[in-house]
Parts: C-alpha cells; structure tokens; sequence
C-alpha cells in the first residue's frame, strides 16, 4: 500500500471523536500509512475553534459528539471552509443517514467497525482532490503555468476560454486515476468528447467503447453491457459478449445516464463496487478491469432526492466530476469555432469557405445558443449548402434565428440596436468619432467576453491594431 504522505500537504488531518481510544485507534492506523500529522478534537465546539485557528488538511468526523450534533459541524465545516474534505464516521449503517451527510457536504463516509481497507483510499482521493482545486485555484489567480502536458489531446476541442481549460487541466490529473467520472452539461457541448480524451491521456491499453443508454430497458440494458449465454432467452442461440468485455482495460462511457431503470442501476452499481458482472442467463460471476465514464444533460442530484437514481450509485459515479460550460458562458470560442466550422463545411460540399460579415458573426455572438456548439455546427452546414459565391448566406441562419429569439430582426439592425445604448447621444448632436470608436470597441469585448483576439476579429481589425487602440483609448 502506497503511503499517504507524498500526497498529503503538510497541514495535519483533524481527528474529531469523543472515544479518546477510538482516537488512539485512528491515529496508529494513519501512521500505518505513513501519515504521522494528526490532531484531535474531543468536542464539536473543541473541533471549531482548531479549524478556525488552524490549517487542516482533511477532517475525519465522528457524528455523535456530546455537545453539537456531527451534522451540524459538518454543515458549518463546509459552509465556512468549503475546500476542506470532511470524512464522516458514524455506527449508524443507514443510507438515509448517508445521504444527509452528502447533502451537507461531507466528501465520503464510513461506519463503524472502521474498515481500514476502504479507509486509505478514501484519504488518498479526498487529498488528491484537495491538491487539484489548490492546482487550479492558484491556476486561476496568476499562479505558475496554465500550460498543459499533454495539449495535444485536446486539439480537437476548439476553444480559447478560460473556463474551458480549467477542464483540461483537471481531466489530464483525472486521467490516470480508475474511478468513475460524471460529466455533465446541457446537450450539446461536447460530452462524449472530453471523454474520448480523458480515454486517450488515461494510458488504458483497451478501447473505448460508448453506448447511449436512454430508451433501454432493463433487459436489452443488461444484454448490451453484459452479454448472455446460449439459450438465456429466446433466439439467444450462442453466447454473446457484452460492451462491458469488449471495453476491458479501456473505458466505457455511458451517455444519459439519467434515464437509466431502477433494476439496471442495482446492476451498474455491483459493476463499480465489485468490478463484477453477470451475463444474462448465468450465474457465474465475470470481472471487469473497464473505467467507468457517465454523462447526462440532467441534474442527476435532483433525480436522487426525487428518489429516481440511487444515491449509492450517484456516489459512486461522482469520485470525479467534469461539468462543461454552455456556449453563452464563452462566447469568445464562437468566432473560432464559426471560421472552423465554416471550413469544415466547404470541405465536405467540395466548396470554397465562404467569408461570413461582421454583422452576421456580432448576430451570432449576441444569441444564447440553448443547442450549443451542436447547433452553432449545424446552422453553418445549413448555411453553407445553400451559398453560391464567396459571401456566406446569411436569409437561413437570420431566419432560424428570428423563430428562436424574435427580437432578431437582421444583421444590421440588430447590430445597432445593441450599440445605441453606448453611444452618447445628445439631441441635435452626433458622438464625435472618439467616442463613437470607444463605444464600438467596447461593445466588442462586451461581445467577445473581454477576448480581444475575438473582439479584433469582430472589428474587422488585426489584434495588435486593436491593443494599439485600446492602449490609446487608456491614455
């Protein structure tokens, strides 16, 4: 077993008990994983005032203390310290008592007897994770080097955004590990993608096998996972392996995941706690080596408290979560992504690429996109069949999107109304041109989401030219 220190920061882990030798009990058994920076607290109020004075790597929380409730610390704990993983122990074996924890914020949870064996690598996840939100936290205020170590994986994903490499920054840490992975984000914003890259920085030697579960009943589920055995059913007339062999030593994704039936979740959640299956029709246990990937466009959370998903697997399934950002949250990557669809499109209609207006290109940037970058893709190809010459057509692409958003009523209009809101317009008199570029310039990093290399674009204008410009306008 590998030791905990190498991925511990030095701040200790916090052991709150009122079982002075329960305490005793934890402390050999850290030390046992080569982890000797404990403290202990014996009260709720004793396990406050030491977070709030102190720095804690982690905290392991016994829920039945003799002056504050365990849930009530837990609540605080994470309401004030947010980035502190708080492990719970409890005697209660109770689902219910599981989910409230989870609810409250609790990273994971153990029962006593402590396991010891499911004790280590709940510590070692909860301080990998702990390491990687500091990672990105230092990442996101100036610290060393977005840079990746593997970009080249991600170069199918067309993007400038910085919300979209905090994921790739995450998804190459995530890689090597072999638990679960949610993704999730609406429809639409490259799910299936991510996840194919997650496959190939993972260095698994199998394949990656995806299969969209919505629709699938429990039966035809449990056939295109697992496989079944001559005669299971009728027409069954030899055996068949399932997805879940075919994807050994690879990854298995598993999109709408949301959909899935109560009887097939039981099935799945063997499958990641046990690496066991069944093929339909036998009763001889097969183990899989598959990593386990599962999206959906839902909020699977509210599904669990509905009670249509499993909490258990719902745990199961977040060791690590991905959540993608809409289009409308980086409206920076639209310009990219127009130019590259636009000449993807040419090529397969044999094509030159057209050259889209800045009007039209503000129009698209001003709209919501609830299909993403799916229909952004989709209203180019559109666009582009039905242009002849070297001007993008614009009547389609204005037309569709004057059925979704009425308020859009042409390129050129639309592009005035949102600028005469900045002009400062007196009465009998014009802006002067000063201040009519100044008003333009800064609509276009409004557009842009302050990206000046897609607000240059917008304008019609070379990056360093707009800089020159912004650097004359700040003087």
């Amino acid at each position: 077993m590998k030791s905990l220190e190498h991925l511990a920061p030095p701040a200790p882990i916090l052991l709150v008990d009122d079982d002075e030798l329960f305490l005793e009990y934890l402390k050999t058994v850290l030390q046992g994983f080569g982890y000797n920076h404990t403290d202990t607290a014996c009260t709720g109020l004793e396990s406050l005032s030491k977070v709030e004075k102190g720095e804690y790597s982690l905290v392991l929380l016994d829920l039945m203390l003799p002056d504050i409730p365990g849930l009530s610390i837990l609540e605080t704990l994470h309401t004030k310290y947010p980035d502190l993983p708080i492990v719970v122990i409890t005697a209660k074996d109770k689902v219910e008592t599981a989910v409230e924890c989870m609810k409250q914020g609790a990273f994971d949870f153990l029962t006593k007897p402590l396991q010891e064996a499911r004790l280590f690598p709940i510590l070692q996840h909860a301080l990998t994770i702990r390491t990687l939100r500091e990672t990105v936290t230092h990442l996101q205020t100036g610290g060393v080097l977005w840079q990746l170590r593997h970009p080249e994986a991600f170069q199918e994903i067309i993007t400038q955004s910085e919300l979209m490499r905090e994921v790739f920054s995450y998804v190459e840490a995530i890689a090597p590990s072999g638990k679960a992975v949610l993704i999730t984000g609406e429809s639409g914003t490259g799910k299936e993608l991510i996840a194919r890259t997650l496959h190939s920085l993972s260095g698994r030697k199998g394949k990656f096998i995806s299969v969209n579960i919505a629709g699938l009943d429990d039966t035809l589920f449990s056939d295109t996972l697992f496989g079944h055995v001559k005669g299971a059913f009728t027409g069954a007339h030899t055996d068949r392996n399932g997805l879940v062999q075919e994807a050994s030593e690879g990854t298995l994704f598993l999109d709408e995941i949301g959909d899935l039936e109560p009887s097939s979740q039981v099935k799945l959640l063997r499958l990641l706690q046990e690496g066991e299956y069944y093929r339909l029709g036998s009763d001889v246990p097969l183990q899989s080596r598959a990593r386990i990937l599962a999206a959906t466009n839902t909020d699977l959370y509210a599904k669990v408290r509905e009670g249509k998903f499993r909490p258990d697997l719902y745990y199961r399934l977040v060791a690590h979560r991905i959540e993608l950002p809409p289009l409308r949250d980086r409206k920076e990557d639209i310009p990219l992504l127009v130019e590259a669809f636009l000449k993807r499109a040419a090529e397969e209609l044999q094509k030159p690429p057209p050259h889209i207006s800045r009007e039209l290109l503000s129009t698209l940037i001003e709209y919501s996109f609830p299909g993403n970058i799916r229909e952004l893709q989709s209203l180019l190809f559109d666009a582009v069949s039905r242009t002849e010459g070297t001007e993008l057509n614009s009547k389609p692409i204005l037309s569709y999107l004057q059925r979704q958003s009425p308020s859009v009523t042409g390129e050129k209009d639309q592009s005035l109304q949102s600028l005469l809101p900045l002009l400062p317009l007196e009465k009998g008199k014009l802006p002067t041109l000063q201040e009519a570029e100044e008003a333009l310039i800064k609509h276009a990093l409004s557009l842009t989401g302050g990206n000046q290399s897609a607000a240059a674009k917008l304008l019609g204008v070379s990056q360093s030219t707009l800089s020159r410009w912004l650097h004359r306008l700040a003087k």
